[in-house]
């Protein structure tokens, strides 16, 4: 039995020709139209209903009533409204999405790979075919889900949804604009064809990277016509659209890729594919086109961690058409000082193979990101990545959570002593633990203020056992560390030498911490959203802060953090951690493997956290924290602390300051006897006590830790 005249193709929405047995669009056999009739179970009566109800005797009313758009227009309709991205002043434009940025191709459907139409409606919406623009199931199912969580979630869309809600629509998210949205959706498919709706929103829908439609999204990923998709391909880009700023390949390629997972098993269950050719297709290596910069985006590294928030508190909807007016808080001098200080130090530094570095600014009174620079330019090796964001291992910069949780407890002062001597941990599992300092030598008794400043590992795991493992880890994640996340026992000894992955703006909070005198702020990067009809959507707030540390410890830290003395046995005096005329605290960390170093420091009122290393995470060539990251720390802070007065910390109340062995510790109430245990053997100290206050430096020798 063959078509009957106004049959459409059930695989590609194309128009068929009547007796046809064959699409002459996508090729496929067509089934007799009697395998397409509908069988009536009683249970459908009550649905059937109530959609009698819904599409005659309310269209009519509501189109009368509320004025609903006309949808004779389905190829013209209006485009998204621009959101625009400031800094801190509102008057220096970052970023402007879409219009006037956005990439965007229209295509016929033919045009675009069978497989990406099949990926697209086994994703979206299966039964896209069979319905008349509503799939009552799935939209109960949703409204139970909603009813349940109490909440309006909109997760029984169809694609006919989708695009009047993309269209027509305001972004609320009543049940009368629900309503709406099923009304003109109805409407719509009574006058156009599956091909043209699916068409439509293919050429609307937005893929992430300024590419709104299938096209743009091929050129944009794969360089390549939408034509030209293979399946793999096909099934990644049709995975993009429910989250494409979170789900970026170029700035989270794991969450894109889990996503293309879903996409296939949808293509399974839709019968496109089998679970053989699913499992085949997902280990496929795709080769993604690096991204383009022909646009003029001010910032890149942190306007998108700016719209990756938008996205996740607002909607990709919002965020695409909502028009919205965002002031952030980047200072754009900052800005540009950390740029081109990161930069110009990278660059100097690539005959030791160093192609990226970043860098991070906070005020410590607010929590504001005042700079954010995500790599060395788009045209080094990575720089499509935010490294600012990116765990890496943050070496011996760790140690400053380490000696935090140390004071803190009260095992430690800033009075003790700790020999610098072999050590070998014995594990739980029968291994054997043995840390080695960064120069290979030992260094006898050491003031714990010289440990940390000279960033000896030894003494650091010393500290760090007997402060305990799991006090260290709850400091650092009340300072600000969020990747810490497993159970504090699996966390091992290597913790202090940096040997876990920790994003550098969760350093920057860090040091920022230290510097508000133990007041935590979540780093923050929007300062106020408007939206187009000139509302206040969000306003910062940065209150009181979340206390983490008490501020005599803080100033403990900060004192011995500051304090030039203290490493000049390892950095010689006056390195590039010392900002003239001004004291500021600061830490480098260095890897094994030279794969990352850092440096980590700050003033009362700026906190700021580097990275050098390479995004693919090959080895540097003997470059540690102090020559690779130390450089850019240094000449960032001297040119933001330019004209400045120099601003310190005044002793807090309840501190007491005590001469030990010839230099000056503060001690925390109560802590006086545990210091007087903690001293050198006195025999050992007549004859060389580490250096004392004074050290034994006064050469710079780039070592580093």
């Amino acid at each position: 039995m063959a078509t009957t005249a106004g049959s459409f193709c059930p695989s590609c929405g194309y128009k068929l020709k009547p007796d046809s047995r064959y699409c002459s669009s996508c090729g496929r056999t067509v089934a007799p139209a009697s395998r397409f009739r509908w069988r009536i179970h009683p249970w459908m009566l009550v649905p059937a209903a109530l959609l009698a109800v819904l599409l005659v005797a309310l269209p009519g009313l509501l189109y009368v009533s509320a004025g609903l758009p006309s949808t004779s227009n389905l190829s013209t309709a209006r485009l998204p409204l621009s959101t625009r991205i400031y800094d801190r002043t509102g008057t220096i434009l970052l970023a402007e999405i879409h219009q006037g940025s956005e990439r965007r191709h229209i295509v016929r459907l033919n045009a675009v790979a069978p497989a990406m139409r099949q990926a697209t409606v086994a994703v979206e919406d299966r039964t896209f075919y069979q319905h008349g623009g509503l799939n009552l199931l799935r939209t109960g199912q949703a409204g139970l889900e909603d009813l349940i969580h109490l909440r309006f979630n909109q997760g029984g869309s169809t694609i006919t949804q989708q695009l009047v809600k993309n269209i027509y629509l305001s972004g609320d998210r009543s049940i009368l604009r629900k309503l709406d949205e099923a009304i003109l959706a109805v409407e719509i498919e009574h006058q156009y064809s599956k091909a043209q709706i699916l068409e439509a929103y293919l050429n609307r829908v937005f893929y992430g990277n300024r590419s709104y439609g299938v096209e743009a999204a091929a050129q944009t990923y794969f360089g390549k016509p939408a034509s030209q998709l293979s399946l793999a391909e096909a099934s990644f880009l049709a995975g993009l659209p429910q989250a494409p700023t979170e789900l970026d390949p170029f700035t989270n390629p794991s969450g894109a890729k889990q996503r293309q997972r879903v996409v296939l098993d949808a293509m399974v269950k839709a019968h496109d594919i089998s679970a053989a050719q699913a499992k085949a297709l997902y280990a496929q290596k795709l080769a993604l086109q690096k991204p383009s910069n022909a646009d003029d985006v001010k910032a890149p590294g942190f306007v998108h961690w700016i719209a990756a928030q938008l996205e996740k508190t607002y909607g990709q909807e919002l965020l695409e058409n909502g028009g919205l007016t965002v002031v952030t808080s980047l200072d754009w001098n900052l800005q540009s000082i950390a740029e081109r200080q990161v930069r110009e130090k990278v660059m100097a530094l690539q005959g030791q193979h160093v192609t990226d570095g970043a860098l991070v600014a906070v005020d410590p009174k607010t929590g504001a990101v005042l700079a954010m620079a995500g790599s060395a330019g788009a045209d080094v090796p990575g720089g499509e990545y935010n490294m600012a964001v990116t765990p890496r291992q943050p070496g011996s910069a760790f140690k400053m959570f380490t000696y935090t949780a140390a004071i803190e407890s009260g095992k430690f002062t800033m009075g003790s002593w700790v020999l610098d001597a072999p050590l070998r941990v014995q594990m739980p599992d029968g291994s054997s633990y043995t840390p080695q300092n960064y120069d290979g030598s030992y260094h006898g008794w050491q003031p714990l203020p010289h440990a940390l400043g000279n960033s000896f590992n030894i003494p650091a795991v010393k500290v760090e056992l007997g402060t305990g493992i799991d006090h260290v880890v709850d400091v650092a994640r009340r300072m600000g560390v969020e990747t810490l996340t497993q159970p504090t026992s699996a966390y091992q000894p290597s913790l202090t030498l940096g040997g876990y992955e920790v994003p550098l703006i969760d350093m920057a909070a860090g040091a920022s911490t230290l510097a508000a005198q133990g007041t935590y702020r979540h780093p923050q990067g929007i300062l106020k959203i408007v939206a187009h009809d000139g509302g206040t959507l969000y306003r910062y707030d940065p209150g009181s802060g979340k206390v983490a540390l008490s501020p005599q410890v803080s100033f403990i830290m900060a004192d011995m953090l500051s304090n030039d003395n203290n490493r000049a046995l390892e950095f010689g005096r006056n390195s590039d951690l010392v900002i003239p005329g001004h004291h500021v605290a600061a830490k480098t960390g260095t890897t094994n493997d030279f794969r990352d170093n850092l440096t980590v420091g700050f003033t009362p009122n700026l906190a700021v956290a580097v990275w050098v290393g390479n995004a693919d995470h090959t080895p540097m060539q003997h470059v540690s924290g102090i020559v690779g990251a130390a450089p850019i720390f240094h000449g960032f802070m001297t040119e933001a602390l330019s004209g400045q007065p120099d601003s310190w910390y005044a002793v807090p109340d309840g501190l007491h300051a005590v001469n030990m062995n010839g230099y000056v510790a503060y001690l925390l109430p109560g802590t006086e006897q545990v210091a007087q245990s903690q001293q050198p053997p006195q025999q050992v100290c007549e004859e060389d006590c580490g250096g004392g206050a004074g050290g034994n430096g006064g050469h710079h020798k780039k070592h580093g830790g």
